[in-house]
């Protein structure tokens, strides 16, 4: 599983990289960025289509607290001051 950050960024750009094709259809190069960010997206997730990557890097910030609670004893964490 990556980390929540590296994530977070492969879905921001796979996001970003989806405004070039919408804003002009015929740019090829638009295209390009597009299969790559898709590609940078679903490598770290391990999925084969893009559609099951961005579901699981939409998923991963909650699961990744969950999995830190539980390694906390299921009880959250309070600042000291």
């Amino acid at each position: 599983m990556p980390h929540v950050r590296t994530a977070a960024a492969a879905l921001r750009a796979y996001r970003f990289a989806w405004a070039g094709p919408l804003r002009d259809p015929l740019s090829s190069l638009s295209y390009c960025r597009l299969d790559d960010a898709a590609y940078a997206l679903r490598v770290p997730m391990g999925q084969r289509n893009a559609a099951d990557a961005v579901a699981q890097a939409e998923s991963l910030p909650a699961r990744a607290s969950t999995g830190h609670s539980r390694r906390q004893g299921g009880h959250a964490r309070t600042a000291i001051r």
